[in-house]
């Protein structure tokens, strides 16, 4: 495993010779589970440097594809350019598809990219099942099975995105031709930062609960209605967006099943079942290519003395959670990225599509299937 320092921007895949910033809906930043979750009830717009996109906005204001994934329920995934391997985008919590806009558009004159929305998220149905990593993981495979998109993927996963990402290559490791993993959330992550920064921690916990909290009592508070009508439950509008995306954002953001299938996503990941499934899947993947960024700024949290004073020693143990990730596999790389937040997709996007780049490459190599983009 090799950790790298200090990684600046560029890229193997052009984006454009400009920038421009482009206001994102950021549906669930967070503080939560140390960057992970944040219910959507407190997103907030802001404008946020990303790669200039080809797709129109517009065009998210309708699904992609919805497949099928039992007799109840159907699943959106949008699908872009062609040539494999196809790269599967795996959001964070409470982000949908519409958050890979500009990667995925910058990835797809190279070959076929794939985001897709969670059930309850987007324009997917909600899921009785309880949200947890081994049913969301479940939902992806059935997903691209559905969707006809046959294997090897390159896997990508944003936070809690990098958990499913994990779970589908531990399951389905001979279908699995390389992984990015953008500043993954890591099993037991909590606990070690409270080991390893108590009075950070200190700050943290009680900001994750009250959102826990918080998102509870919009769910409650809605019974079996199947809109939430409370406007401090939803999120603010995003001006600069087409009207028809804002108001379809704004119908998806009522419902009451997706919040739900939320909530219950944001206590599997909050009360450690997630971890322990994953944990119990844990498993070596050989020499796959592998690749993890991790934010080289700290959180934005309010913090002040002793939990200031804890902030260099929770970033060492969040680069050591993802060492330890790196370490799964032998060509596996931790790579920190200066400067960027936890949404370094949006920040420094040129490294993302880099690291994307270079997992293309060497995928299409190993296959055979001549040059990568």
């Amino acid at each position: 495993m090799e950790r790298q320092r200090g990684i600046g921007r560029g890229a193997a895949i052009s984006n454009g010779s400009q920038r421009r910033r482009y206001p994102t809906r950021r549906l669930g930043k967070s503080v939560g589970l140390l960057f992970a979750p944040a219910p959507l009830l407190l997103a907030a717009c802001s404008s946020t440097p990303i790669v200039t996109p080809s797709l129109p906005l517009d065009a998210y204001a309708q699904p992609g594809t919805l497949v099928k994934v039992d007799a109840q329920r159907a699943l959106n995934i949008r699908c872009t350019g062609k040539g494999g391997p196809a790269v599967i985008l795996t959001a964070g919590a409470g982000d949908q598809s519409l958050a890979w806009r500009s990667i995925q558009s910058s990835l797809s004159a190279h070959g076929r990219v794939c985001a897709w929305d969670r059930a309850g998220s987007g324009f997917s149905d909600p899921s009785s099942d309880v949200q947890d990593v081994e049913h969301r993981t479940h939902d992806l495979e059935r997903l691209l099975s559905g969707a006809g998109i046959k294997p090897p993927y390159i896997l990508v996963g944003h936070s809690i995105g990098s958990f499913e990402t994990l779970m589908f290559a531990f399951r389905h490791p001979a279908e699995v031709a390389g992984i990015v993993l953008i500043d993954p959330s890591s099993p037991d992550q909590n606990d070690r930062i409270r080991e390893a920064a108590p009075a950070f921690y200190a700050i943290l916990d009680p900001l994750q609960k009250g959102q826990l909290a918080q998102l509870e009592k919009c769910v409650s508070d809605a019974g079996r209605a199947p809109d939430i009508a409370d406007p401090d439950c939803l999120a603010p509008p995003t001006p600069e967006y087409p009207q028809a995306l804002q108001d379809r954002l704004a119908r998806i953001d009522r419902q009451t099943a997706g919040k739900r299938n939320f909530l219950s996503m944001l206590d599997a990941m909050m009360s450690g079942r997630d971890s322990a499934q994953l944990k119990a899947s844990w498993r070596a993947l050989g020499d796959l290519p592998l690749v993890v960024l991790t934010a080289g700024s700290p959180p934005p949290l309010p913090v002040t003395g002793k939990a200031a004073e804890d902030v260099p020693r929770m970033q060492a143990e969040w680069a050591r959670m993802h060492d330890d990730i790196a370490h799964l596999s032998t060509r596996g790389v931790n790579r920190t990225v200066a400067g960027a937040s936890h949404y370094i997709y949006m920040d420094q996007p040129e490294t993302v599509l880099a690291a994307i780049a270079d997992i293309w490459a060497q995928a299409r190599s190993r296959s055979g299937t001549g040059s990568g983009p």
